[in-house]
């Protein structure tokens, strides 16, 4: 099933290669208590779901901006950031109380267009003390609805004092405290002919690493990117990639980064000096999740599947997503709580549900209900949400 994402549809080609997926029908482990509570990015309402993994229900959402889509956490789980890709900011969100802190701009409210002339709703509303778009710009306010640079990589510092931000619509890599939401850096990566979007980040053995593409749909070759962190300066060449390079993700153990070749059935495998080789998987591979011991699930959003990968083995092994015989539709990406043997993906379809994958067979036990068109999702351990406002019980709003 093609069910149609609209960001998504924009970060990808209109074919892709077809791959055959086999089921697996073990039995899920039995449900453990663990308090873990995650957080799914709802692109096409503007709401980021909080889930009681537990209950197996919502408990509420926190309206946050148009089209919330990449999260990440703080290294200690108890501040949640979201890209939200439709109102030019960055959400910041409290884990243990379950709301929005506050709203970070990725780049300055533009006062004049293209051609020199003022944009006087943004003057007469002073919209250059806002700290989001989504201020003037959602449902019945001002138009166009979508607006911005469209931030969409994100990542944080080793430290965790700073975010990296890449806006798909400028090149514009920024750097903001995480704090205080200050530039503290900003460069606009350098076009390869068309090639001129950043998909993703990634950092690795003291290097930045930034995927880019050209506009889709196209076949011109994208590119992985090598940036000095501290001065994003760039480093020796670049690494050619696939037209759609979407997600990259570090290895630092053994030094290497995966990249998710969206618009074929590959994951590459890279190190400082190039591509090592590619791995087979399903079709449309997108968000990737590190495993405890070690290997990787790629999410397969044309193939209705997931994909186990073993980098040392360069193989992996494709399981449909499904529960009761019936598909589960269009994974995009993947969290793991306190379970190392659960874990909990997104299904994007219309019918969008979060699903608890046993990660050695293949099986789905539950398929919680969230809105379609969801995109990303970040778990946080009962552990550091003891003693939240939330813990054994629902706010209900």
């Amino acid at each position: 099933m093609r069910c149609s994402l609209r960001w998504l549809t924009k970060l990808s080609v209109a074919s892709c290669l077809a791959l055959s997926v086999a089921g697996c029908g073990a039995a899920a482990p039995a449900a453990v208590v663990t308090g873990d509570r995650a957080f799914v990015s709802e692109a096409a309402t503007a709401t980021l779901a909080v889930v009681d993994l537990d209950r197996g229900q919502v408990d509420h959402r926190i309206e946050v901006g148009l089209l919330p889509h990449n999260l990440v956490l703080s290294p200690d789980g108890l501040t949640l950031y979201v890209t939200l890709a439709g109102s030019q900011a960055i959400a910041v969100v409290d884990t243990r109380a379950g709301v929005l802190l506050r709203s970070m701009l990725t780049a300055p409210v533009p006062r004049v267009r293209a051609d020199g002339s003022v944009i006087q709703p943004h003057v007469d509303r002073d919209a250059f003390s806002h700290t989001t778009c989504y201020d003037c710009h959602r449902d019945g306010g001002a138009s166009p609805r979508y607006v911005g640079a469209r931030p969409l990589a994100l990542r944080l510092s080793q430290d965790g004092a700073r975010l990296l931000v890449a806006h798909v619509n400028t090149g514009e890599l920024v750097v903001l405290d995480a704090a205080t939401g200050d530039r503290v850096a900003a460069t606009t990566l350098a076009p390869v002919g068309l090639v001129k979007e950043p998909t993703g980040l990634e950092l690795l053995g003291g290097e930045l690493l930034v995927t880019m593409r050209a506009t889709q749909p196209t076949t011109v070759p994208g590119l992985v990117r090598r940036l000095d962190p501290a001065t994003l300066a760039a480093l020796d060449d670049d690494l050619p990639s696939s037209p759609n390079p979407v997600d990259i993700k570090a290895l630092p153990a053994p030094g290497l980064a995966l990249v998710t070749r969206f618009d074929t059935n590959l994951v590459s495998i890279l190190d400082a000096t190039g591509e090592l080789g590619r791995v087979t998987v399903g079709n449309g591979p997108l968000g990737m999740t590190a495993l405890p011991d070690g290997r990787v699930l790629v999410l397969d959003y044309y193939g209705n599947a997931i994909s186990r990968l073993d980098v040392a083995a360069r193989t992996a092994q494709t399981f449909a997503l499904s529960l009761g015989g019936a598909p589960l539709a269009n994974p995009t990406h993947a969290a793991v709580g306190s379970q190392p043997e659960v874990a909990w993906v997104v299904a994007s379809g219309a019918d969008g549900r979060l699903c608890a994958l046993d990660v050695t067979s293949g099986a789905v036990s539950r398929a919680i209900p969230i809105h379609g068109l969801s995109y990303d999702v970040a778990v946080v351990p009962g552990s550091t949400l003891a003693g939240s406002p939330l813990a054994g019980g629902s706010l209900n709003r």
